[in-house]
């Protein structure tokens, strides 16, 4: 969930960011696929209105969606169809520093997750010691850099990562990208914060 969203709005208009998931994890996602990652279990960690979530299990994962809050993700279930779908979600309420998956996984996306950093640095530690062996993690969000430059997202500066935040929440695993991303948002930019990074093994 985004907190810069608040509860009312996600249960008033489930869809706040549209139904089709962010251009930059689709891309990232793309290029882990290309590498040789194959379709598995994933989880979407933050998955707020799941917009990610359904997007994967569209492909074939097997997608364990996670946000804390129970409405929300009551309302993302009551919503969800596997019609069509080769994959399917599990829509789970559980909090990121103490919900685990059953078996390590494949692909792990938080996307748009704002947290205070400390506790960011940790659920993203958390997230990669998940990870089967050449699994992937991946995230959006967006970045400090947003605040000066940038428009849209939170505009609490304890909740938005510098690059340094991101890599240090990902030590241990290969870095495969570490950047700021500008993105259009109307007639203006927003500037997000990215991390993939992947296993060793």
């Amino acid at each position: 969930m985004n907190p810069s969203v608040p509860n009312e709005q996600y249960l008033a208009h489930p869809d706040p960011w549209g139904t089709t998931p962010a251009a930059t994890v689709v891309a990232e996602v793309a290029s882990a696929m290309e590498a040789g990652l194959g379709v598995g279990t994933a989880v979407d960690l933050g998955c707020g209105d799941g917009r990610h979530s359904r997007w994967l299990a569209g492909l074939g994962w097997q997608v364990d969606a996670i946000d804390v809050d129970e409405d929300i993700i009551s309302s993302a279930r009551e919503r969800d169809s596997d019609d069509g779908r080769t994959g399917h979600v599990d829509w789970i309420a559980g909090d990121a520093l103490s919900w685990s998956p059953s078996s390590p996984v494949e692909l792990v996306v938080i996307g748009f997750v704002h947290l205070p950093l400390q506790r960011l640095r940790e659920v993203i530690a958390r997230a990669a010691g998940w990870l089967a062996p050449g699994g992937h993690l991946l995230f959006v969000g967006h970045a400090a850099e947003n605040l000066r430059r940038g428009v849209g997202g939170p505009k609490d500066p304890s909740t938005l990562p510098e690059l340094g935040d991101l890599a240090a929440g990902a030590a241990g695993l290969r870095v495969l990208s570490l950047r700021h991303e500008l993105r259009p948002a109307g007639t203006a930019t927003a500037v997000d914060a990215v991390l993939h990074a992947t296993t060793w093994e």
